[in-house]
């Protein structure tokens, strides 16, 4: 079997599905099964074996691949990753028009609250394009078997793909404690989806004897950073809240580390690459009542709260506390099975139900 990925951006940045992409086809070919990763880039460029670039156009919104067909020729299935974009209604066309059966990985684009954001636009895609793409597709990929009831919504009956994201993290870096002495929060600053107004309305109702002080780590998302700021010294946390540039690679793992708690009470989250790192170093973290959160929950290994200012209190309460020492243990335990190696054979396992169907 002959895996392709196809995402145009797996060469470029620094991004979540891009690490998804490099990781999982490096832990597919690791199991034996061929994988070509397509990606945005010169015709016939190759940055690593098994890697083919394909010339793309950008036109305002769009953003279209060129003779693709020759770099997904002889594949035996096809992953479109992400949604809503150009680039895999053309991929899906093609892959079809050439009999080969194609899986998206949406990444959690089609999750309610996320079809609610310009949802004029989305409808109006949906009619367009998308549905078809989706009615096409010979299965879909979701994080979490509790995420199946999304992708059913959409009219799509057909088989799903269930695996998680791999977590990868340093040998030689775990949770000191807390030496840093603060609550870390590593992510965009997209102040409603990350939950960011909740959270710092919840640190505001602690009482300044046992107010934690918090760290917010993380690139800007359409002026969230300037609103999440705003809002600190509007509530009067300058003293406790401090905002900073994003950091990267072993230096955002150290931070992690070193962090009193992690905190990510995103009101809704496909998977939270963050949170699985910072679990997996043994960081006591407090999460809301997606997917993940719920699983390291039900593990006693994460404590999930309820998206509103009492609830998330109460919660970061209780995870400045000595005894959350026993949950960042846990959550280390609960996040082994969350390798690439298992991820990619999961996917490889269901994968191979889908081929011969579509030979």
């Amino acid at each position: 079997m002959t895996i392709g990925l196809y995402h145009p951006r797996a060469l470029a940045g620094d991004g979540g599905i891009t690490r998804s992409v490099r990781s999982l086809s490096a832990a597919m070919e690791k199991l034996g099964y061929p994988t070509r990763v397509i990606y945005d880039g010169p015709p016939g460029s190759s940055v690593r074996d098994s890697w083919v670039g394909v010339k793309h156009i950008q036109a305002g919104p769009l953003h279209v691949p060129l003779d693709l067909e020759e770099a997904i020729s002889g594949l035996d299935v096809l992953v479109l990753h992400s949604a809503w974009v150009s680039y895999n209604v053309v991929a899906g066309e093609k892959a079809k028009s050439l009999g080969i059966p194609y899986v998206l990985a949406h990444r959690g684009a089609y999750e309610p609250r996320i079809l609610d954001r310009r949802r004029l636009a989305k409808r109006a895609w949906w009619h367009l394009f998308e549905k078809r793409l989706v009615e096409g597709a010979a299965a879909v990929h979701v994080f979490f078997d509790a995420q199946a009831d999304q992708v059913r919504s959409l009219g799509f009956d057909g088989p799903l793909v269930v695996a998680p994201n791999g977590v990868e993290v340093p040998d030689d870096i775990s949770w000191d404690g807390g030496s840093d002495g603060a609550l870390l929060y590593v992510g965009r600053f997209d102040m409603e989806h990350k939950g960011l107004g909740t959270l710092l309305d919840a640190v505001a109702m602690i009482p300044t004897g046992r107010r934690p002080n918090l760290t917010l780590v993380g690139p800007d998302w359409r002026g969230g950073k300037e609103a999440t700021a705003a809002t600190v010294q509007r509530l009067g946390l300058s003293s406790w809240v401090e905002v900073r540039p994003p950091v990267y690679g072993r230096a955002k793992f150290e931070l992690m580390a070193s962090a009193l708690g992690f905190v990510y009470p995103s009101l809704f989250e496909a998977f939270g690459n963050s949170v699985a790192e910072a679990a997996s170093l043994g960081v006591p973290v407090l999460t809301g009542r997606y997917p993940l959160g719920s699983y390291l929950e039900a593990r006693g290994a994460g404590i999930a709260v309820e998206p509103n200012p009492e609830s998330m209190a109460a919660g970061l309460e209780t995870l400045i506390e000595p005894d959350s020492a026993r949950l960042g243990w846990s959550a280390r335990q609960a996040m082994r099975p969350f390798t690439w190696d298992a991820v990619a054979r999961a996917w490889a396992q269901q994968l191979l139900t889908l081929v011969p169907a579509h030979a």
